[in-house]
């Protein structure tokens, strides 16, 4: 193959294909400057300006002088998130090779648009460690920052606090107005239990009708305050049964334990769990 068929095609390769040297562009094809929504030319534009600020350090590490001069090093795939001239995100995979252009080193720069695999796999991710019906995190990753909060504590001294909560009569209202409405009323104490919480708290949706509330830094928190306030959270929460009528009103019952972290995680949950059916009774009597 002849260098200019070779040129012809890169140039009109599909996949974004660029030279840098000293961290600029010299040479782009096409795609690349489709890819960067670039309206003009990009010879001398730094590629780093098109890259997320959490991605430069790694961008400027590859295209160093010490990195375009050891023809040696190993060049695996990257994955950059660029910012493109549309104020569009794109997450690109990246293959770098040393190249000499016009008699100087640089670095081959080829990367294509992988945004809605990485998009998927996030979903993927997300769905096995979150409830559907809530976006909750779900019992397996609560079990996973339990651990690493009991390993934390073990290192400060802090136990964490646990609040157990189950909904008054769920499969009551299952039955009388439809798991439509039962499923509504989930929701709505999720995010009674989500705006109760502390940001670096963590709001679980355990089962069915149970929810689990992680405190993690329990310092500055008052075990019975803490949980009176989620008791009162979860009282009167309006679940709307549409047509004119009245919303429906529901309540959760609430337990709580001090983590003792010479117990297994199910065995400080069984004591949260027998506390939070003490007061379900007393809401009954």
């Amino acid at each position: 193959m002849q260098d200019a068929d070779y040129r012809r095609l890169v140039e009109e390769s599909p996949l974004a294909t660029l030279v840098v040297q000293d961290a600029r562009v010299v040479w782009a094809n096409p795609a690349a400057q489709r890819l960067l929504g670039a309206d003009e030319p990009l010879d001398g534009e730094e590629l780093s300006r098109f890259v997320h600020p959490e991605d430069r350090a790694d961008v400027l590490g590859v295209l160093s002088a010490e990195a375009v001069a050891d023809p040696s090093l190993e060049r695996v795939p990257h994955e950059w998130r660029l910012v493109t001239g549309r104020d569009e995100g794109v997450t690109v995979e990246v293959l770098l090779a040393p190249v000499v252009h016009a008699g100087q080193r640089g670095m081959h720069v080829v990367c294509w648009d992988v945004s809605l695999h990485v998009a998927r796999q996030r979903d993927l991710a997300h769905r096995a460690t979150h409830d559907r019906l809530t976006g909750l995190p779900n019992r397996s990753l609560l079990e996973d920052r339990w651990h690493q909060a009991r390993s934390r504590a073990r290192r400060t001294g802090l136990a964490p606090l646990v609040l157990f909560c189950d909904v008054d009569d769920l499969k009551q209202v299952n039955d009388r107005y439809g798991h439509v409405v039962g499923d509504a009323a989930l929701v709505e104490i999720a995010g009674r239990l989500r705006h109760a919480a502390r940001g670096e708290d963590t709001v679980a949706r355990f089962g069915g009708d149970e929810f689990v509330l992680l405190v993690e830094s329990p310092a500055d928190v008052e075990p019975d305050v803490l949980a009176g306030r989620l008791r009162d959270a979860l009282t009167d929460v309006e679940v709307p049964l549409g047509e004119g009528r009245e919303p429906l009103l529901m309540r959760c019952s609430v337990g709580h334990v001090v983590d003792d972290l010479t117990r297994s995680t199910a065995e400080v949950l069984a004591v949260a769990d027998a506390r939070m059916y003490d007061q379900k009774r007393r809401n009954r009597s």
